[in-house]
């Protein structure tokens, strides 16, 4: 105790404590300066963005904010993958249902909820794999013109940040897709995004056992 107090540790995480205390997982910390202009969601593009998880979180929900809606809009969900490499593959029962609303509520948060919550870890969890995790949430939306959401505009040189080897890219995306209602199977032909491309804040609602 001796070495975090001379360290000028805090005593608890700050985000958690900013997050109300409430157990959120977050792809960055939201005091980042997110972009005034918001991240362009293009219309069958699926974008993936890495998320850690702990042992035991009981996977329930994806909220994202939405600065502009997508416009004659038709389809919008997101899910859950195994991580952001193109072997990735969708983790069973975790997409949300469609919301043929695209992303909807400008100015506004937008939660989806996965129909079955998915635990990480097999002890204490009862499903997959062991935590600590990185996996992958997938956002998408299908509309005339794609919504725009809440996040950070990145201006690397490196596609997806990866500047060393075995780093996971920070968003992972396939544009030309028309998946409809449903995810794809697997991140196949994904690759990490070019050098400048927004990344999307998300906020995942888990409880820990």
């Amino acid at each position: 105790m001796a070495d975090l107090t001379s360290g000028k540790y805090p005593g608890q995480y700050e985000p958690f404590l900013l997050n109300g205390k409430a157990i959120l997982r977050e792809n960055f910390d939201r005091r980042y300066p997110l972009a005034s202009a918001g991240v362009a969601m293009t219309s069958g593009t699926g974008f993936v963005v890495p998320v850690a998880f702990q042992q035991g979180d009981l996977i329930q929900k994806v909220t994202i904010g939405v600065k502009t809606a997508s416009a004659t809009p038709a389809h919008g969900w997101a899910a859950l993958y195994t991580g952001l490499v193109t072997g990735s593959t969708l983790i069973a029962s975790s997409q949300s249902a469609d919301d043929t609303s695209g992303f909807h509520g400008s100015g506004a948060a937008q939660t989806f909820t996965f129909s079955t919550p998915y635990q990480v870890g097999v002890n204490p969890g009862s499903t997959g794999t062991d935590g600590p995790v990185v996996l992958g949430v997938m956002l998408y939306n299908e509309a005339t013109t794609g919504g725009v959401l809440d996040g950070v505009l990145s201006s690397q040189a490196v596609a997806g940040s990866v500047f060393v080897t075995g780093q996971v890219p920070l968003v992972f995306t396939r544009s030309g897709q028309s998946y409809g209602a449903s995810a794809p199977a697997n991140l196949g032909s994904y690759a990490a995004a070019a050098a400048g491309a927004g990344i999307p804040y998300v906020c995942v609602t888990v409880a820990a056992s």
